[in-house]
This record gives structure tokens, C-alpha cells and sequence, in this order.
């Protein structure tokens, strides 16, 4: 694939971390606990963060081919702490633990998107598939580290 193919993949990863800052500013919006609104704003955060690293990769290949080089370098474990859970649509009575399964069950598909793309691919775009498949792993590491810390601890 092109270059110009590497760049429509990013485009298309920094919408998707667009639509997903704003699917938690709006569940945000809904939820009445305040330690429930501040995770999803903490989350809504996190993907802005995610945003700006893409477009970084976009505007310079050097970063680019850096970050996916780290990334792939990274050790990242599938926890596997939501992935039996039922998730729950958010509301205005979302509980911290719907939250975190909610996330953890999107990270997760959007793990599986990259990794079925990586696996379609060769090359530089496999390999930018196969990094951005391992920090939606780790952003589903981080939520699920938020539910055992708090929801496990509390039995």
C-alpha cells in the first residue's frame, strides 16, 4: 500500500478517536453520580490524547514509523477482565462499573478492528495496524485496571 493508504488509516483512526471523545462527553452529560461523570470525562480526555498522537503521526513519517516502533515494542497482556461481562446501555443511573465495562467492551472491538486489518495487510500498514491493535489493548488494560481496582476491592 501507498503512503497515501498510511494517511487515510490515520484519518480515519483520528475520526474514530473524535467520535469517541465525544460518545463519553455525552454519556458524561447523562450521568448523574459525579464520580461516574469524571471517569467518562477522564476517558473522553484520554481519547483527545489519542487524537493528538495520531495527527503527530500524520504530519511527520519519522514519528510515525518512531511510534509504531514503540508500540510494537511495548509488552502489552490481554487481561481479559470484561471480556465476560454484560454490558449495559450508559444512562442517567450508569453505575462506575457500567462504565467500565461499556469501555472496555468498545477498546476491545476496536482492538479486534485493527488486529483483523493487520492481518489483511503487509508491510508498513500491517505494521501500523498491529500498533494501534496494541494501544486499544492498552486502553482496555487501563479500564479494566480501574474496575479491579475499585469493583473487585469492593468483595
Amino acid at each position: 500500500m501507498s503512503a497515501r493508504s498510511v494517511k487515510a488509516i490515520l484519518q480515519e483512526a483520528i475520526e474514530g478517536e473524535i467520535a469517541s471523545n465525544q460518545l463519553y462527553a455525552r454519556a458524561a452529560l447523562m450521568v448523574r453520580a459525579p464520580h461516574v461523570r469524571d471517569a467518562l470525562l477522564q476517558l473522553a480526555e484520554e481519547e483527545l490524547g489519542h487524537k493528538a498522537t495520531l495527527e503527530r503521526m500524520l504530519e511527520n513519517p519519522g514519528h510515525l514509523r518512531y511510534k509504531v516502533r514503540k508500540l510494537q515494542a511495548a509488552p502489552v497482556e490481554d487481561f481479559g477482565i470484561g471480556d465476560h461481562l454484560v454490558v449495559q446501555p450508559l444512562g442517567p443511573d450508569a453505575t462506575f462499573q457500567d462504565v467500565c465495562i461499556f469501555a472496555s467492551k468498545k477498546e476491545q472491538a476496536s482492538y479486534l478492528m485493527y488486529k483483523s486489518l493487520a492481518e489483511q495487510n503487509d508491510g508498513e500498514v500491517r505494521s501500523l495496524f498491529e500498533a494501534m491493535a496494541k494501544d486499544e489493548m492498552r486502553h482496555k488494560n487501563l479500564v479494566e485496571g480501574w474496575y479491579e481496582e475499585v469493583i473487585y476491592q469492593a468483595f
